[in-house]
């Protein structure tokens, strides 16, 4: 069976290959590979070795310490095996984590730049550094791509007496788990950075030098679970995971994760367990956010870890070039694969082509000159091919929307090509429209440029809540724009967005709070950042003063004094109200550290609800009618008391909504406490799962990409028929139009009326966009079930249980029956 994900970080599974509608898939399913197998309680690999003595696998790694299960590397029918013995609980695939892009050269000047300065002021964390408060003898682990611990600003060395103290390299420079050649593991001691993402996270966290980050005296734990490019394995993740208990780490951080998941998976429930053991695990909700709701990654899912939403920095630094004509700087991208331009070099005089797009006529004669392009409507490569067979020396297009952008799409490009934003375009335009012709200088320094989403969600930023309706994201911090740290070969310092940048401003800041207090535990940490968070604005339409939903930032974004100074605590600081169209009520307990009695009032604010198309939410504003009992109260010192909050959603709320809200607690004098909720306004188990107009479908097996791994698909002819030995290979593209609880698959021989079952599938993500649909493949049946399909007519029959549905209801259940076809030798 065929186990692939249907985008970077999405569930892979044993059944199921994915496309979009082409999928990236396991190049051979048949060969040996790697699962993750989880034991029933009690057992342990012992007890698996006893049981199931008589089938042919290998076990790769014993997880007992983080999670109850072991990993093994067998073929897919002895994988099915393995899970039909009692002991095991379930069999989950190996996904794959698709890695960050490796950070590439970046200009830097030598003043420190300003953008991780203003995120730590937005967070408040550069007032505990006043304080004397930094992050002073916290073990920090970075799980990640490595860390570059020649980097000044990190402490320039590893091992004993360096802030780099511990840490291993899991796979080598060369790994790539999605690469047959380089999918094997080869560790070493040295978990140096040759990708970059790990370098900028661990500066956030930590930098002290030219920049600043959030806990600049903390010490780092370095695992490596990426290589230089690609992606890497959910078991390699727990392998970090367990390293950095056993190095005694107080916090770990994962800017990582495989979107659209569950709780259960395995990375999450890992995650979980340092928790358990002690150990504050931050991770990032991922970037999944134009995917819409339910978009969130696991580990961050997990019920124990603390997922982060981002918010685009004010500012962002990019590279600057001089332009004489307007007497300043503009900020520059290089679009990839162009030459990146010399400092010291120029532009030719910029003249205005238009929008360049195949179809376009010619605004102006370009050859031996810069041309200036607007951005849309055709592919940046055609832009670009279009003004270089025109005779242009170089290429800049400016944004037909808000801010600045990147591109890429180009090969090998003879001329660079340079994206700027769309006020600075808009400029060079005016130029070019009075003749001035103005040129680029390229100076070799950078410039701040606004991002229009500055302090607002980042557009990125994924949406929970989890399949299960379980609160997420639990906290925000800036990602969008931040300036850290990179390896020192690669420039130094560099600019990267995502929720990989937003989660270790929350690993730092729990640090802070650790060296503060070391007697915290984990969930005290959460609690504390949470209760202390600032709501962030809708940014969809800043002017209506909504607040951005709770799904998407939790209760916002951390505030480190506040969380310091905390007297209280408000529990839980996330709240699941469940489905239905009632009134939800629920308790949270407001817990004093103070040495006086304080009056709290206790108070509501909606957040705005999305609504309608999953993929594409809309978004409305419907105030819910909350009460409290008690709606005030008199807390005495070291006192607990619980107040019952219902929440009655509004009549105009339409079904299908997620909603949310901010409880506050307000003292008369002192810090508020905030927790958040968020609910589903309907009957959660009517969201309609296999309802695509396209899918669920039968089709046949192109061929396969030999660099992406994805699979071509044709509709089938009439009267085609499938050999078993020879093919064509015949797939079931299927398209999840919501996470599932489980799908069963089975062949009905139409003529004996023979019924073959394959085991279930748990636990599946959605389908992330509104076309990628997953293969399941009659070949990987076949390999599952040797010599069990034979010559004849059948049909595939496909059965899913929605999530949270009670598998012995079935209308819980959906399913498709396909078209008969006919298998022969």
């Amino acid at each position: 069976m065929r186990t692939t994900a249907v985008v970077a970080a999405a569930l892979a599974l044993p059944l199921l290959a994915s496309s979009s509608i082409a999928a990236q898939a396991n190049p051979d399913a048949g060969s040996p590979r790697v699962w993750l197998v989880e034991l029933a309680p009690g057992a342990g690999a012992s007890a698996l070795d006893a049981a199931a003595h008589n089938l042919d696998y290998t076990v790769r790694h014993d997880f007992s310490r983080i999670w109850n299960g072991v990993s093994v590397e067998t073929d897919p029918a002895t994988a099915r095996r393995l899970e039909r013995l009692d002991l095991v609980e379930q069999v989950w695939s190996d996904v794959l984590l698709m890695g960050p892009a490796r950070v590439g050269d970046e200009a830097v000047s030598e003043e420190a730049q300003p953008e991780l300065a203003q995120a730590i002021e937005t967070t408040r964390a550069a007032d505990a550094h006043d304080r004397g408060i930094t992050g002073d003898g916290v073990k920090v682990g970075i799980i990640d791509t490595g860390i570059d611990y020649t980097h000044p600003d990190l402490g320039g060395c590893f091992g004993d007496d360096c802030r780099v103290a511990y840490g291993t390299d899991f796979v080598g420079d060369e790994f790539d788990s999605d690469d047959p050649a380089n999918a094997e593991p080869t560790p070493d001691d040295d978990p140096t950075d040759c990708g970059g993402h790990g370098t900028h996270v661990a500066g956030i966290v930590g930098a002290n030098g030219q920049v600043t980050g959030v806990a600049p005296d903390v010490e780092f734990g370095a695992y490596k679970v990426f290589g230089c490019n690609g992606s890497t394995s959910s078991e390699v993740i727990m392998q970090a995971l367990e390293a950095a208990l056993e190095d005694g780490m107080d916090v770990v951080n994962l800017s990582l994760g495989q979107s659209f998941q569950w709780p259960g998976y395995p990375t999450a429930v890992a995650a979980d367990k340092l928790v358990e053991e002690g150990v504050t695990v931050v991770a990032s909700m991922g970037n999944d956010g134009e995917a819409g709701v339910y978009s969130g990654s696991a580990p961050s899912l997990g019920s124990d870890v603390i997922a982060v939403a981002s918010t685009d920095n004010p500012k962002q630094r990019m590279d600057a070039a001089y332009v004489p004509d307007l007497d300043r700087g503009i900020g520059y991208r290089s679009i990839d694969e162009t030459p990146e331009p010399e400092p010291g070099s120029a532009t030719d005089p910029l003249v205005w082509l238009g929008r360049a797009c195949p179809e376009d006529a010619s605004e102006t004669d370009v050859a031996g000159k810069a041309a200036l392009i607007v951005r849309g409507t055709c592919t940046f490569k055609e832009k670009y091919a279009r003004a270089v067979a025109e005779g242009a020396t170089s290429v800049v297009i400016y944004n037909d929307r808000s801010g600045p952008f990147g591109g890429s799409g180009i090969e090998d490009g003879p001329v660079p090509a340079l994206a700027v934003t769309d006020t600075d375009g808009a400029d060079l335009h005016d130029l070019a429209a009075i003749g001035k012709a103005p040129v680029l200088e390229f100076t070799g320094e950078t410039v701040l440029v606004d991002l229009p989403r500055g302090d607002f969600a980042s557009s990125f930023t994924a949406y929970g809540p989890a399949p299960d309706l379980s609160f997420k994201p639990d906290v925000t911090a800036p990602g969008g724009g931040i300036w850290s740290t990179v390896p020192v070969a690669d420039g130094s310092y560099a600019s990267l967005s995502g929720t990989s940048m937003s989660s270790p401003h929350v690993a730092g800041a729990a640090a802070l709070l650790l060296d503060d207090d070391p007697r915290l535990e984990p969930r005290d940490v959460r609690t504390r950042l949470a209760n202390a968070a600032k709501p962030v604005t809708w940014g969809d339409n800043p002017d209506l003063g909504e607040l951005e939903a709770a799904h998407r930032q939790g209760t916002g974004v951390i505030d480190v004094i506040d969380a310091l100074d905390a007297e209280a605590c408000l529990y839980p600081t996330g709240v699941n109200t469940g489905d239905g169209t009632g009134p939800r009520t629920f308790e949270l307990q407001l817990t004093s550290r103070d040495h006086e009695t304080r009056t709290y009032e206790l108070t509501h604010r909606s957040t705005i609800a999305t609504t309608g198309d999953t993929r594409a939410p809309g978004f409305v504003a419907a105030e819910p009618n909350v009460t409290f009992e008690p709606k005030t109260l008199d807390l005495y010192p070291g006192q607990t008391a619980t107040v019952q909050v219902t929440v009655e959603p509004s009549a105009d709320l339409p079904e299908g909504s997620v909603f949310g809200g901010r409880i506050t607690a307000r003292p008369e004098t002192g810090e508020s406490l905030t927790a958040a909720y968020s609910g589903y306004q309907g009957d959660y188990l009517a969201i309609p799962v296999l309802d695509h107009p396209e899918f669920p479908r039968l089709a046949a097996v192109v061929g396969q990409d030999t660099e992406t791994h994805q699979f071509d698909y044709r509709d089938i002819e009439e009267g085609e028929t499938f050999s078993l030995t020879e093919g064509p290979d015949l797939a079931a593209l299927v398209y999840l139009g919501h996470q599932v609880s489980a799908m069963e698959v089975s062949a009905v021989n139409t003529t004996t009326g023979e019924v073959l079952d394959w085991e279930r599938e748990q636990f599946l993500p959605r389908s992330p966009g509104p076309d990628d649909a997953m293969g399941i493949h009659l070949q990987d049946l076949t390999e599952a079930r040797p010599g069990a399909l034979e010559p004849g007519q059948w049909t595939l029959h496909i059965k899913v249980l929605k999530a949270l549905g009670d598998e012995a209801n079935p209308a819980h259940w959906e399913q498709w029956t396909s078209p008969a076809f006919t298998l022969t030798e």
